[in-house]
């Protein structure tokens, strides 16, 4: 009896010391181990000093770490909840050739979204990646302007092309193009791309060429070229004064001829060669924003042309990973993870503007200046690689 009497005393205690806690605000917390790996054709499968990030869906928490030398990072203390996780690893190129054979530098990633942490964790990562660009998409404005009269003005939009190397680059033979699918829940029946878990392709919607026989179009170290939808000075009174950029200084345009003359063709400003077409009267990217590829290829005619399941509309071109140069990715807000078009190896990011129409820009950060020439951050990673601008700057970085 005694010994019964005994063992409910502690029970309650113990109880009441659970009552406390509770009362008290304590939260109990979790624990993740994260497992990075490199691709199955490396020489080594440990990812050792990788950063990895853990982003807080719940209240934007952000918590860092370094893999061990077994590719290993284990986090404790975690409060419970979903996060979207991501590792990056930059690779010199003599670090490279030990593990691929090939002395090229390269940047790799990985990202698991919407993931749940409760309790005791686990996660592994693969990275996966693509060797560093020396062309780069430096801005991207696709936000569109409101007019005075509070209309919507979008054939205002660019994209600026820089050369981050130390070379000349001949620019012959150079595609843009913007991939197909939706850029969030923009209405109730909005879809994340059908070919979201394709991670070795881009499936592009319109492409476009910069025209040239191999060296008519040298693009020095440091400098840029801006393509824009129309070649003209948008803050003409005839346009729309409130715009914040006068192309009619671009380096190219997209000028899509029509039997009806809807796309005016700006005469001071050369026009892309357009490669294929599903859009409408102009090349609109999406405001509510767009995926873009850089790519080459030597014969655009072999790339395959692939049905969109479950739709009726033109097929779309399948550009192979191993051929783009550089990816952007923006998206509709902070929850439309689930709708990226640009594969995690290229872009494992995004960004998003305010809103639609706010005249807002996306331009790369620039990582230090040697000589004059500016370096811009590279880790394929557009939430990383970005700024986002209250008015945009082409060719420019103030």
């Amino acid at each position: 009896m005694k010994f019964k009497h005994l063992t409910m005393i502690l029970l309650l205690g113990i109880y009441a010391l659970a009552g406390c806690k509770k009362r008290d605000g304590a939260v109990q917390t979790a624990a993740i181990q994260v497992t990075v790996e490199y691709p199955g054709n490396y020489s080594s499968a440990k990812a050792a000093n990788v950063q990895v990030k853990l982003i807080s869906k719940t209240d934007g928490t952000t918590l860092t770490g370094t893999t061990n030398a077994n590719g290993i990072l284990n986090l404790t203390d975690v409060i419970p909840g979903t996060y979207n996780i991501s590792a990056v690893k930059s690779l010199s190129a003599t670090e490279a050739q030990t593990l691929t054979g090939i002395a090229q530098e390269l940047q790799l990633n990985a990202a698991e979204n919407d993931f749940n942490i409760n309790g005791t964790s686990t996660l592994t990562l693969k990275l996966t990646g693509s060797a560093a660009g020396s062309l780069l998409i430096k801005e991207v404005y696709y936000t569109g302007s409101k007019t005075a009269t509070g209309g919507t003005y979008f054939s205002d939009q660019f994209v600026e092309i820089y050369n981050n190397s130390t070379d000349v680059i001949y620019l012959d033979g150079l595609c843009i193009a913007d991939l197909y699918g939706n850029s969030g829940l923009i209405n109730p029946s909005s879809e994340a791309t059908p070919f979201k878990n394709d991670t070795e392709n881009c499936y592009a919607s319109n492409v476009w060429r910069i025209p040239g026989t191999g060296k008519q179009y040298p693009l020095a170290p440091g400098a840029s070229i801006v393509i824009a939808q129309d070649g003209v000075n948008h803050k003409e009174a005839a346009l729309n004064p409130n715009s914040p950029v006068d192309l009619s200084n671009a380096d190219w345009e997209t000028y899509n001829e029509r039997p009806d003359n809807r796309d005016a063709d700006a005469p001071n400003v050369p026009n892309l060669e357009k490669l294929y077409f599903t859009g409408g009267f102009d090349w609109l990217l999406t405001v509510f924003g767009p995926g873009l590829i850089i790519f080459k290829t030597d014969d655009f005619s072999k790339l395959e042309k692939v049905a969109v399941p479950n739709s009726t509309i033109a097929e779309r071109i399948k550009v192979p990973k191993a051929l783009v140069i550089d990816a952007f990715e923006a998206l509709k807000d902070a929850n439309s993870v689930g709708y990226k078009r640009v594969p995690v190896g290229l872009d494992a990011g995004f960004v998003y503007a305010t809103d639609t129409y706010t005249a807002e820009s996306f331009r790369r950060k620039v990582v230090t200046t040697i000589n004059g020439r500016r370096v811009l951050q590279d880790t394929n990673n557009s939430s990383n690689d970005f700024v986002k601008l209250s008015k945009p700057t082409p060719k420019a970085f103030n």
